[in-house]
């Protein structure tokens, strides 16, 4: 009897354990079926096959078996399967990780997720889940550790069931459309330690409760949200905080000295709220603080000077706010810093001349400020330097010799100062460069004969002091958009290579002392948007084929001395909006119709030989006079008269010759 008994148990645990295996395998190619919508290639999940093998489907991409042959693990990373979540996914029922990511799956998520008991990891990240997310899949999860539903599209209240999962300690619901509060509840996973609830539409005050989540390593609850009130100073006394972000979420108040407890803080992003008042002194407790982004908020106050404490800072971000004072010289000091960004501040005094000189700078904007003194000579020490902006400021004297040598640099933006000199003839050779602005300073001398750099889109040096021709080799530029060039000294013609130029859209070379015609080739710039030449000493005519250029805007040529007729073919130009062909030595008559019809006669102005139709001047060439038309009569009449009256005359005179002729022949004959 007791044989028996063993062999039915062994032949029930045999059966279930096939019924198990067969279950599993069949689970997932139902699954397959489901998360293949119409658009998937039929490639996707091409080895999810059916197999007579115990274990065959233990080979699928993606699967994890036990010893059992039982699946323990899912992953379907990056797949286009553009499908859903289909309910047989709560067949593997012994799955631990759950990894459905970046697959553009749609829809709900299943009810049947909740049989997934033995589940540790739910991993359903970038994708396109829809509606309120089911927070009763979870009242079964008793192991669950990591749940991440971060970029999808959930909306409604964050849901309050999931805090009976104790073993919690990575949640995010990040980059959905959750509305409503943090519930208070969420202070209640006790071994949390990351909770990102960014990128969302949240409202209502941040729950200071959250506080107690005492093995808080990450909390992010910023962007797109927009609490009431400010940041809780309870905060202060989550020690094992690393990471907090809470910007872009309608902060109002002062930032709390408290925060400066979070000793083993390492990044503090607050930016892009409405906080007032001071710095706290007191952040430069903090000295694990690698980052501190305070910019756009209305932060008020000096640089504090016990910052000189952050030694392991590699970025300081203040910029858009209501600092003032001087930027303290121990910034320069920081061994670490990388990225200061100050810009749009009321800081004065002179530019400390250390910056940069720890050899790390990458990005180093002081723009808009009242800054004053020379550029700091070290500021690309780290040969790692991108971005060098100082503009708007009163600072003076030459552009360092160490910025032309700058190969990494992509922007240098130096404008409205009064700096002076010669510009390191290196910059017009940096091969990342994309945008260079020199406009509105005091820099003289000739610009290199040979300028490169494919990269470059914006070169600005306009309003300076600039000599000399305008480099032909300019048509290295191939990536150039807008050149300006107005309100120098340049001589000589205009390169005609500046027009082969593939993306050229906007030209300014006004205000110079150019000479020699407009060149033919800017009618072959097809690109080109706006052009200025006016303010020079230009000659000849308005080349044929203007109306080759389709899309500009701008036409500026007056005052200079070119002349001619205006082309008729301007008519066709639609897409001009503003021409000025004003103080030339235009004549004719001004063509009428078309395009023509949108511009006054301020645009033709100062043409002393130039006809308006609509005026008298003109119109003697158009509609002669009755006086002029009798006048044109009486000419043609007398000429007429006077052709017949020589004709009549020439055939007398033939007919009477003729008759003597024949007199004296018959006279001859007779004799």
């Amino acid at each position: 009897m007791k044989s028996i008994t063993c062999y039915l148990l062994l032949l029930c645990m045999l059966f279930t354990t096939c019924y198990s295996l067969n279950n599993d395998l069949d689970a997932l190619l139902k699954l397959k079926k489901s998360m293949k919508g119409e658009k998937a290639k039929d490639d996707a999940l091409k080895d999810w096959k059916f197999s007579t093998s115990a274990s065959g489907h233990c080979s699928f991409s993606g699967v994890k078996c036990d010893g059992e042959q039982r699946v323990i693990a899912l992953n379907v990373t990056q797949v286009p399967l553009f499908g859903h979540l289909s309910k047989e996914i709560g067949e593997l029922n012994m799955l631990e990780s759950l990894t459905i990511t970046m697959d553009n799956l749609t829809g709900e998520l299943p009810t049947e997720l909740s049989k997934l008991t033995s589940l540790r990891i739910l991993n359903i990240s970038h994708n396109l889940f829809s509606g309120n997310f089911p927070g009763n899949i979870t009242f079964g999860m008793k192991k669950l550790e990591a749940l991440d539903a971060y970029d999808n599209n959930f909306e409604g209240p964050l849901p309050e069931e999931i805090v009976s999962l104790m073993k919690l300690k990575y949640l995010s619901f990040a980059g959905n459309f959750f509305s409503g509060t943090i519930p208070e509840s969420y202070s209640e996973f006790q071994k949390l330690e990351i909770l990102r609830l960014n990128y969302n539409s949240l409202t209502g005050k941040i729950p200071k409760s959250l506080a107690k989540l005492k093995k808080l390593k990450e909390l992010c609850l910023g962007y797109d949200n927009a609490y009431a009130g400010g940041i809780p100073p309870e905060f202060g006394s989550i020690k094992s905080l690393r990471y907090l972000d809470i910007s872009n979420s309608n902060l109002t108040g002062e930032i709390p000295p408290s925060l400066g407890n979070l000793e083993n803080l390492d990044y503090l992003f607050l930016q892009m709220n409405y906080l007032t008042g001071k710095i706290p002194p007191e952040l430069s407790s903090m000295r694990s603080l690698m980052m501190l982004d305070l910019s756009i908020n209305e932060l008020s106050g000096e640089i504090p000077e016990t910052f000189s404490k952050l030694k392991h800072l590699t970025l300081i971000n203040f910029f858009q706010n209501k600092l003032c004072g001087s930027i303290p010289a121990f910034v320069g000091d920081l061994p670490n810093l990388e990225t200061l960004q100050v810009w749009d501040n009321n800081f004065s005094s002179v530019l400390p001349q250390n910056l940069g000189s720890n050899g790390k700078f990458i990005y180093f904007d002081v723009t808009k400020n009242h800054l004053t003194g020379l550029i700091p000579p070290e500021l690309c020490k780290s040969k790692k330097l991108k971005t060098f902006i100082v503009s708007d400021n009163f600072l003076s004297g030459p552009i360092p010799n160490g910025i032309g040598a700058c190969k990494s640099l992509e922007k240098i933006r130096v404008a409205n100062n009064y700096l002076d000199g010669l510009v390191p003839p290196g910059i017009f050779q940096l091969p990342s460069v994309t945008m260079m602005e020199l406009r509105n300073n005091r820099f003289n001398g000739q610009l290199p004969s040979e300028i490169s750099g494919n990269s470059l889109g914006i070169l600005a040096l306009s309003n300076n002091l600039f000599t000399g021709r305008i480099s032909a080799s300019m048509k290295n530029l191939r990536s150039l958009q807008t050149l300006l060039l107005d309100a120098n000294q340049f001589v000589g013609e205009i390169p005609t290579e500046v027009f082969a130029l593939p993306v050229l859209t906007r030209i300014n070379i006004s205000g110079n002392n150019l000479t020699g015609g407009i060149p033919k080739t800017v009618t072959q710039c097809s690109t080109l948007t706006a052009v200025d030449f006016s303010l020079n000493m230009l000659t000849g005519e308005v080349p044929k084929g203007m109306k080759n250029l389709k899309v500009l805007n701008i036409l500026n040529v007056s005052h200079n001395s070119i002349s001619g007729q205006i082309p008729n073919d301007i008519r066709f130009m639609m897409s001009l909006t503003t021409l000025d062909l004003s103080y030339n030595n235009f004549t004719g008559i001004v063509p009428t119709g078309g395009q023509f019809l949108v511009f006054n006669d301020r645009s033709f102005a100062g043409n002393p030989s130039l006809c308006f139709p609509h005026q008298s001047t003109c119109s003697s060439l158009l509609y002669p006079s009755r006086k002029s038309h009798a006048k044109e009569k009486v000419i043609v009449i007398a000429i007429v008269f006077a052709t017949v009256v020589l004709m009549v005359i020439v055939t007398l005179y033939m007919i009477r010759k003729r008759k003597r002729h024949m007199a004296k022949a018959w006279k001859l004959t007779a004799y």
